[in-house]
């Protein structure tokens, strides 16, 4: 009898009433399941099966689309998680549309299953459905809302990172209730945010939304934004890489970042490409200065001569053709000399045989030889060389006015 129950089910033949209540009170449990899972199963069998003592057998009828909705009501209270789970994944995508208003009977038990889920006491009952509306430009506000403030992060940041529906009055609101560690952060990957939601997260003092916020290239920081980020960035170092790498980089923030940027990113500020050649070049000039004071005031410190200290910066990756021409600026030929020395691998007495000989061509091809810019010549002449202004060469078109055939048989001339 019960075999050829099943033989007719499986082949979708539709089964009486009293022919499928007796297959869904059997107590082979596959035989339950197999029937809380069949598309075409009578409704009151399905509500039926939803108070079945295993919760297997449960969960098949939480993820049966032909469910009647007073069956998913019911589940929502279920004692099982899984069960629970299994239920939001399938209410959620139901969700398009809805609202608290609903009339229709129907929808009105969608809304409240989905509502009763967003507030479940398990923690991935309520990711579940956060993770499935977060993208939903039609999912009902006041469920969106509910998850956007829950006090897991694992449950508010997808709708806190993604939801379309969020408004900027919703984001200000939830800022303001200091919410659980994290959310913020996900505030600030959002794709677009106002000006006063960004307000909002830098007077948080939230140091990792803020980062987050540097790192956020779909978004445009307003300057004097940037500008009181990087003055914070002074004492609070963790945003001095997230600057540094900010996708672009006003002038005035990239100034104020030279001055005190941690000595690891400063070849990251140096090399940026979105700067122009005036701010580039003040850039390199302030960095140049602080790092020439500084290993002054450790060479002075150490008793370290010039040579050594010039070698060690290089080694450390910190000495930069600028600092010769801040160098010279600072009447410290001594240390100019070195530093060339250590930029062009030579010996720091064919360097001052070169600064003596009188020989502007002698001068440039140190100077290319050095690594400098073709702009640093006549500092260079007129510094190191002492060459008169009657032979100073000057540059051509921004350019090293001599071939580097030339400049590389001055040098040898000279023993390098």
């Amino acid at each position: 009898m019960l075999k050829g129950l099943l033989e007719k089910f499986r082949k979708g033949k539709t089964l009486d009433y009293e022919e499928a209540k007796e297959l869904a009170r059997n107590e082979d449990v596959k035989v339950r399941q197999e029937v809380a899972e069949h598309p075409n199963a009578q409704p009151e069998i399905l509500y039926f099966l939803a108070t079945d003592k295993v919760a297997s057998v449960r969960a098949a009828i939480a993820d049966n689309s032909a469910t009647p909705r007073q069956a998913d009501v019911l589940l929502t209270k279920d004692e099982d998680e899984g069960v629970r789970s299994r239920l939001a994944a399938k209410i959620s995508k139901l969700a398009p549309g809805l609202s608290a208003n609903e009339v229709d009977k129907l929808r009105r038990m969608t809304y409240e299953a989905l509502e009763t889920l967003a507030r479940d006491q398990a923690t991935k009952v309520r990711q579940i459905v956060a993770e499935t509306l977060k993208d939903m430009a039609d999912a009902p506000p006041e469920v969106i809302r509910h998850l956007a403030e829950d006090s897991e992060l694992m449950v508010c940041a997808p709708v806190l990172e993604n939801s379309p529906v969020l408004t900027e009055y919703d984001l200000q609101q939830i800022i303001n209730l200091n919410p659980v560690e994290g959310a913020l952060s996900a505030i600030s990957r959002r794709s677009n945010l106002t000006d006063e939601v960004m307000e909002k997260i830098f007077a948080a003092n939230d140091t990792a939304a803020v980062a987050e916020l540097l790192g956020n290239g779909s978004v445009s920081i307003k300057e004097d934004l940037l500008e009181r980020i990087c003055d914070r960035s002074r004492t609070v170092k963790s945003l001095q890489d997230p600057l540094v790498h900010r996708p672009t980089l006003p002038k005035s923030v990239a100034l104020r970042l030279a001055d005190f940027v941690a000595d690891h990113l400063i070849k990251a500020l140096l090399n940026r490409k979105d700067l122009d050649p005036e701010t580039a070049k003040a850039v390199r000039e302030e960095v140049s200065w602080r790092l020439d004071l500084a290993a002054e005031e450790e060479a002075t410190a150490g008793q370290e001569t010039a040579y050594a200290k010039a070698k060690r910066l290089h080694a450390e990756g910190n000495l930069v053709p600028d600092m010769v021409d801040s160098a010279l600026k600072a009447g410290q030929k001594e240390y100019a000399i070195a530093a060339l020395a250590v930029l062009g691998e030579m010996t720091p007495g064919t360097v001052e045989q070169i600064a003596r000989s009188n020989n502007p061509k002698a001068i440039v091809a140190l100077s290319w030889k050095a690594g400098l810019q073709p702009e640093s010549i006549l500092l260079m002449q007129k510094r190191l060389g002492a060459i008169t202004p009657s032979k100073v060469i000057k540059t051509e078109g921004g350019l090293y006015p001599l071939t580097e055939d030339e400049m590389e048989w001055l040098l040898e001339f000279f023993g390098n």
